[in-house]
């Protein structure tokens, strides 16, 4: 009798092994070497050949995003959030240690290079439509790089500023081709958060929405003001 319990046993553990999960729970740790020697770390969910890449604000990191790339990669899509540099735990470069409170302004603005290494790996790894969000500097970023690669058709922007640590966004909006599409969202107290979001938009061709929110949330934190907010940005990139 024990010994058929135990059998029971081991087929059930070998049962629960093979059941599949949810896609948003198939999410694994990767990491890339940026064009300057910086180690980037990621969390990445597999999918189709459609991929989103997600840029968090400061301070934060890939992990903020994590509601929304379940939503992302449960519709099919795969999902890059990484942490920039001096975050989380993208801070090794060689031998040196990073800290982006200890960064100066040029430094910030390399995190382009994060951006580029990321969309390289994505690439590598049969990605062929790439979409970018991003939160704060995670989006100014998102809008430079987009602004000089065409391919890159949407960007989700959560709170862009017009000047975050020298990443400017204005010469960016400005330079999108009339195909290359934007979605906005701010508050209205957040500083001047909302303004910033109708000026870049009003310098954009393409097609663009903006969303405007009465409250004081930044970033990834305006998922928590609209429960829609998710789905509504899901189906937007879906369209």
């Amino acid at each position: 009798m024990k010994a058929k319990l135990l059998f029971i046993l081991f087929a059930l553990i070998f049962i629960s092994g093979c059941i599949q999960q949810p896609a948003g729970e198939f999410v694994k740790k990767v990491s890339f070497t940026a064009e300057d020697g910086v180690a980037i770390v990621g969390n990445y969910w597999s999918g189709s050949d459609t991929a989103v890449l997600l840029l968090h604000m400061m301070p934060a990191t890939k992990e903020s995003w994590n509601d929304f790339a379940d939503a992302l990669n449960k519709e099919g899509m795969t999902v890059l959030a990484i942490d920039l540099r001096g975050h989380g735990e993208s801070i090794k470069q060689g031998s040196n240690t990073l800290n982006y409170i200890q960064f100066s302004d040029e430094q910030h603005q390399a995190s382009i290079k994060d951006v580029e290494a990321a969309v390289g790996f994505l690439k590598q790894n049969g990605s062929n439509t790439i979409y970018i969000a991003g939160a704060s500097i995670g989006a100014n970023l998102a809008l430079q790089y987009q602004a000089n690669h065409l391919e890159v058709k949407k960007t989700i922007l959560l709170s862009a500023g017009l000047n975050y640590r020298g990443v400017l966004t204005q010469p960016s909006a400005s330079a999108l081709s009339s195909d290359q599409a934007v979605f906005l969202i701010a508050g209205t107290k957040d500083d001047s958060a909302a303004d910033m979001a109708n000026q870049l938009a009003s310098s954009i061709k393409g097609p663009k929405q903006v969303k405007i929110y009465d409250t004081s949330a930044h970033g990834t934190d305006l998922f928590n003001v609209d429960p829609n907010l998710i789905s509504t940005l899901v189906d937007w990139l879906k369209s």
